[in-house]
């Protein structure tokens, strides 16, 4: 403060005053100092506020949203997920602040750590971001990621093993007779694109050939799922099962064969990935793979703030497991 008191030609109680927009500062001052400090790439820091703690007490967490997605901060697997992370962080002693970077030159994660206002962050998907976090720098030693690993990272990965959990989700399709399986989800997205490499591993190892015209690329938004199957259904595609990278991209498929009059289980066999709570109460019951989200959320806060205590710490996959509901029983008979 005191070097921008010297840029600014004026003293610092004049700087901290423009800073908090007093009122007793001329506009014309204050413009020039707010110019100045960005310019300079000024930025308060919270945590030197308080000597004594050296610590703002709160992590932050990131949620990369992307406009063509569709969707929102009130997708239930983002909730889940900031609810696991800020039980795990309250049993710690922390806040938690979240925040979706408004663009993707806005570096959120950069902001939050360099002005102190949180000690260290989780980041909840690469989505967009896998550049940005590659060239983190030092930084990496305060940021821990949910995403998928696709190759060498230089900041600390958790996530659910996601080619054992499209493994297991085409083995079970595959065991009650289907064989043609649609496969729904964004695979340029690193977990993603794990899951399907597990669902093509089930079909190697049960000598089944799975035809590629049964990939519908699909953002995670709910409304723009129920639409693509829609009109792959009216496209007149054949298809006995859905894989759906996301319980909400399998609950829109559930919506989407449900209009137009297709049984599910008995004509299309559906599985979901997340095990989020509706899965349980959705029409029938969403067969699904549980990636263990609060898991998930505890081991990520856990290697933070290990990794803010200067321990060294490894990426961590939870475990999958296959959750068998209603919407994989009945009989295979390929939609018409």
């Amino acid at each position: 403060m005191a070097e921008l008191a010297k840029l600014a030609d004026v003293d610092v109680s004049t700087v901290s005053r423009a800073l908090n927009d007093s009122p007793l500062v001329k506009e014309e001052t204050k413009k020039q100092i707010m110019k100045i400090a960005a310019e300079t790439g000024y930025a308060v820091n919270a945590s030197a506020r308080n000597l004594r703690r050296q610590s703002s007490e709160a992590l932050g967490i990131v949620i990369p949203l992307r406009p063509e997605s569709g969707q929102t901060i009130s997708d239930p697997f983002y909730l889940e997920m900031v609810g696991a992370v800020s039980k795990a962080a309250s049993a710690n002693g922390y806040d938690l602040i979240v925040s979706i970077p408004r663009e993707d030159e806005t570096i959120a994660e950069r902001r939050l750590l360099q002005t102190g206002k949180a000690d260290g962050l989780i980041v909840i998907g690469q989505a967009g971001m896998s550049k940005r976090l590659e060239h983190i720098g030092p930084l990496a030693s305060k940021i821990v990621v949910w995403g998928g690993q696709t190759g060498h990272t230089n900041y600390t990965l958790v996530g659910s093993d996601n080619v054992d959990g499209g493994r297991l989700a085409a083995d079970h399709l595959i065991s009650i007779g289907r064989s043609q399986i649609l496969f729904l989800g964004p695979i340029n997205l690193p977990e993603v694109k794990l899951r399907h490499q597990g669902f093509l591993e089930a079909h190697a190892k049960h000598g089944k050939h799975w035809d590629t015209n049964l990939l519908l690329e699909i953002e995670f938004g709910g409304r723009n799922a129920f639409e693509a199957v829609i009109a792959m259904l009216d496209s007149g595609t054949k298809f006995d099962a859905i894989f759906a990278a996301s319980d909400v991209l399998a609950m829109a498929a559930l919506m989407a064969l449900t209009s137009r009059g297709i049984r599910v289980p008995e004509d299309v066999a559906v599985t979901g990935y997340d095990n989020i709570s509706q899965a349980s109460t959705t029409t029938p019951p969403l067969t699904t793979i549980d990636q263990n989200i609060e898991q998930g959320g505890r081991m990520m806060v856990e290697k933070l703030l290990a990794q803010l205590s200067g321990e060294s710490v490894k990426s961590e996959l939870t475990p999958t497991r296959l959750i068998v509901r209603e919407s994989t029983s009945g009989e295979a008979q390929p939609t018409q």
